[in-house]
């Protein structure tokens, strides 16, 4: 079958490879016919050996599909279910989180993408009890996204956020703009989003959803969100960017008593000015990373109620993932997804 495959070590050794064994189901796992498999910002980092990956290995962990085939003791789900898959597989059950319940930041895990083969290929063996079933009316180009989605409900959660109150993401990248949609359907009343000129394409697509945009190199932004806000600032911040400069924003357009989450990963360089004034204004600040499993279903629920990040996507062919890659570097692209067959 075709993979795109993480070869070597190092930076580069990506390449398509058109004879990669097909997977085999063992006992509880299935095989999955990719629909298709979104391009996280972990895949370009890896492809530059800035993240952890065990090569040979396919890459791709955020994808929908069809079962193909079902190992032995599968046991809920049959050959053509179309399902999406968490992400905790060889989480060891054994450390101090996944006693807790918290398989998601097991250090042992090996998701598939990077510590196991992935999904940039034609088919995938999956663990069944990490799956979950699509529901019908659910496109393939919005459960593609489920797995993002799910990240941000889990970093929502911990805002505890409030119907009616005033949020700010700072970020426009696909994680940002998909907050945004999800605040807004947790009753935010107001949703802004704060970008760099350098994302004009992704500040256009907020615009386009009827957010409010603050482009932070051409404004002051804590002076425009202040003032949009009559001084207060907002309820809540949800930071995507990782950028220390993003979390100082976050801070300073937060009103007293407000909550921040952090989705983005980085944060080096903090201006101590912000934490002290995060300080004085009692703000509570979370950092959240990967998914619960219970935002996974209420992702897909969601989804079928309405909720629609497809027109944040656009899709490639498997032959063509070095443009895809090229344009989500350059944020030509919103949402980059790879489509070895037909996606609807």
């Amino acid at each position: 079958m075709r993979a795109l495959v993480k070869t070597a070590p190092g930076t580069g050794h990506v390449g398509l490879v058109d004879d990669w064994p097909d997977p085999r189901p063992a006992p509880g796992w299935v095989v999955v016919e990719v629909i298709a498999c979104g391009l996280c910002g972990t895949d370009l980092h890896i492809l530059h050996d800035e993240h952890k990956n065990w090569p040979p290995v396919v890459l791709g962990h955020e994808y929908v599909g069809r079962i193909a085939r079902l190992g032995e003791d599968v046991e809920g789900f049959a050959v053509g279910d179309r399902v999406v898959c968490e992400q905790h597989t060889l989480a060891c059950g054994r450390c101090d989180v996944c006693r807790r319940g918290a398989i998601h930041l097991c250090s042992h895990k090996r998701s598939p993408g990077w510590g196991i083969d992935g999904a940039f290929a034609d088919r995938v063996a999956l663990p069944a009890a990490l799956l979950h079933r699509v529901p019908d009316s659910v496109a393939d180009l919005a459960a593609v996204t489920t797995e993002p989605s799910a990240i941000c409900l889990t970093g929502i959660d911990r805002l505890d956020l409030r119907a009616g109150e005033r949020v700010a993401v700072v970020g426009p990248g696909p994680i940002g703009l998909v907050s945004a949609l999800l605040a807004r359907h947790a009753g935010a009343a107001e949703v802004f989003v704060v970008g760099r000129s350098s994302s004009a394409h992704r500040i256009a697509a907020a615009e386009r959803f009827g957010f409010t945009t603050v482009v932070s190199d051409r404004v002051d932004a804590v002076t425009t969100i202040l003032a949009a806000t009559g001084g207060l600032g907002v309820d809540a911040v949800i930071e995507t960017s990782g950028a220390a400069a993003a979390l100082d924003t976050a801070i300073r357009v937060c009103r007293s008593l407000g909550r921040i989450v952090c989705l983005g990963i980085g944060g080096q360089g903090v201006d101590q000015a912000g934490l002290a004034e995060a300080m004085t204004r009692s703000l509570s600040i979370h950092f959240s990373m990967s998914s619960e499993y219970s935002t996974w279903d209420r992702a897909l629920r969601l989804m079928a109620a309405g909720y629609d990040p497809s027109p944040l996507v656009r899709s490639y062919p498997l032959a063509d993932w070095s443009e895809a890659f090229d344009d989500v570097a350059a944020r030509r692209v919103i949402k980059a997804v790879i489509v070895p067959g037909r996606a609807q």
